[in-house]
């Protein structure tokens, strides 16, 4: 950049008459200060602007793979949820099945009390005529 300075110093001195040598090194000095300060920044903002954009995709990623687990998860839980309802469904069909057969054997035994208390009153009937 002292070349830069030295260029720009010569060439304004030789373009325009002037009456301080020094105010011109002064000039020239801020006006390649700031563009070398200028230039510092544009560097740190594009090195900052990759690092963000690096992050960026480093964090898509991220989420990509915990919404991919997450989506496993699910799954999983749906398939467990799924063979929880077929295993309450085979049950509910057990006590069903067993509930009819119940029924079954409570009108069996309900018809046998009727049919013995028919033969007894029948019994008790014919004691009674004769």
């Amino acid at each position: 950049m002292k070349d830069l300075a030295e260029m720009l110093e010569e060439q304004l001195s030789e373009a325009v008459e002037v009456k301080d040598p020094k105010s011109l090194h002064h000039y020239i000095y801020l006006l390649t200060s700031n563009y070398i300060e200028q230039n510092i920044h544009d560097r740190q903002y594009n090195e900052l602007s990759g690092s963000i954009k690096e992050m960026l995709t480093s964090m898509k990623e991220s989420f990509r793979r915990v919404d991919e687990r997450l989506e496993a998860q699910q799954k999983q839980i749906d398939e467990r949820f799924t063979a929880q309802e077929r295993h309450f469904d085979d049950v509910n069909q057990r006590f069903d099945d067993m509930n009819r057969r119940f029924d079954k054997q409570h009108t069996l035994i309900s018809l046998g009390f009727a049919a013995i208390t028919l033969i007894i009153a029948a019994f008790n009937l014919t004691l009674i005529l004769s």
